[in-house]
């Protein structure tokens, strides 16, 4: 993090703005909106200015700009067309001991000012530190569409409740709980003045009886995708953003985690095939425990809960404890590693049936039935492969597929580190051996995989249909 976010109190405060063309005036109007006792110094100043200073809401210092100017300000603003004199304005500021923002250079910025998306007293700021101002500004537009105006009132209605809750709620995890049933599982358009009215209401019956008061689950057993924190689901993140606690695998990438409440607990109960691992009912046993100390737990696994992922035993186990629990799906493995790598896992001509199925050993020895997997014009993935991939080749070569029959084998899949390996069900052990490639993988067999699209010339794999192709080649000729 270049820049620490931080939302500064000048309500009432002299800052400076040194400047008085059309760039001085925006940053003037937000100060005023901020509350801001605000001086303009420059040798002459644009209409917007002239306005603010004749009907008294600024004061004016006309003149060349001078050091002694900056007596007595909280912070200072430089927004001259002259980039000898703002550097020096930064210079004297510093000296002076007075924070200084330079108007589109940072390297001479104390703080800098970020867009802004305004629905006080909730307020968004966004900043990519100087280097992508167009992508901030597209980033604001996007945002000011789609959040709507009531959000200001919510943020009052809220803030009248907070004292209500907190009193007839002692304990930090019920009024937590109670928050996220109030704005969970809604859109924010929906949480209008009415549906507070009803929260008021439902206060008393919660703090009356919070036993019997309905709540959200206590677990949620959350798909966290194949690895692109891009692909969580709204709701995933919504849950990970409100939780207590997290109880991760390995294969949920970093990335992910960064994005998990940073007071929630996180609990590392990776499993690794053939590794060292957390037992299955050891995991069962800690999301029992936590939930009955009240705390809201998510269960985050890689890819989809129900796929190869065990949730359907963790079901079963908080169903017989009592505990209420919910189940939000996650982009599979093989979905999301199949459209990072280009390939459409069924297709008209080359594959209209999908089998995903597992490429480890069952516990109890049975094998697959591997008649029904080698067939044409159907497209397999095994998930977790490689240590069975020599066996699982030639078992759908001895059993009707032919040995140039054509296999991709998918690692770190949707992460920057993803890679692939292509050949045939006769060269594809080899390959993987020769490459070293270890776990997380996924192998794709059928002749959808020769479809694939390469990846970015630069090794970023992502999926690239249409027009995105077009603006990713836009920017490689521009590089």
């Amino acid at each position: 993090m270049d820049w620490y976010p931080v939302f500064w109190n000048l309500r009432g405060h002299p800052v400076l703005v040194v400047g008085g063309g059309r760039v001085a005036a925006r940053k003037v109007a937000a100060l005023l909106r901020a509350g801001a006792t605000v001086s303009v110094a420059a040798e002459g100043v644009c209409g917007q200015l002239r306005d603010a200073y004749e009907a008294g809401r600024i004061a004016y210092l006309a003149g060349a700009y001078v050091a002694e100017v900056l007596r007595g300000q909280r912070l200072v603003i430089a927004a001259t067309d002259d980039p000898s004199i703002n550097h020096r304005i930064a210079w004297d500021a510093r000296d002076a001991g007075i924070p200084v923002n330079v108007v589109d250079d940072p390297e001479h910025c104390d703080f800098i000012l970020p867009a802004v998306v305004d629905r006080s007293p909730l307020l968004i700021a966004i900043s990519s530190g100087g280097r992508a101002p167009m992508l901030v500004r597209h980033l604001k537009t996007y945002l000011e569409a789609r959040l709507p105006r009531a959000l200001a009132n919510l943020t009052e209605q809220m803030g009248r409740l907070r004292g209500c809750v907190k009193a007839r709620l002692p304990t930090p995890a019920a009024r937590r709980a109670f928050w996220e049933h109030v704005l969970g599982g809604s859109e924010l358009v929906q949480i209008d003045a009415q549906r507070m009215r009803d929260v008021r209401r439902n206060l008393v019956r919660h703090a009356e009886a919070p036993d019997t008061a309905s709540g959200p689950p206590l677990v949620a057993l959350v798909g966290a995708g194949p690895g692109d924190p891009d692909l969580l689901t709204l709701k995933a993140l919504q849950l990970i953003q409100g939780c207590d606690v997290v109880l991760h695998d390995a294969l949920v990438s970093a990335s992910i985690l960064a994005l998990v409440r940073p007071e929630a607990e996180r609990v590392f109960v990776g499993k690794r095939a053939g590794g060292v691992h957390t037992p299955q009912a050891e995991i069962e046993r800690r999301m029992i425990a936590y939930a009955r100390r009240g705390l809201r737990v998510v269960r985050l696994k890689g890819g989809d809960p129900m796929i190869f992922g065990r949730g359907g035993e963790e079901m079963q186990a908080l169903e017989q404890a009592g505990i209420p629990f919910e189940v939000v799906p996650g982009i599979s493995a093989a979905n999301g590693c199949a459209a990072y790598a280009g390939i459409p896992l069924t297709h008209r001509r080359h594959a209209h049936t999908l089998v995903m199925t597992s490429g480890c050993i069952h516990p109890d020895g049975s094998e697959h039935d591997w008649s029904v997997l080698a067939r044409r014009r159907q497209t397999l993935v095994f998930y977790m492969p490689l240590r069975e991939l020599d066996l699982i080749c030639k078992q759908l070569v001895a059993h009707g597929l032919p040995s140039d029959w054509p296999a991709m084998l998918i690692f770190e899949g949707t992460a920057p580190a993803q890679r692939v390996l292509r050949g045939t069900l006769m060269s594809l052990p080899r390959l993987a051996t020769a490459d070293g490639m270890v776990s997380p993988a996924v192998l794709v067999v059928g002749e959808v995989t020769a479809l694939a699209d390469r990846l970015d010339e630069d090794g970023t794999p992502s999926p690239i249909t249409g027009d995105a192709r077009e603006r990713r080649d836009t920017v490689y000729a521009l590089l």
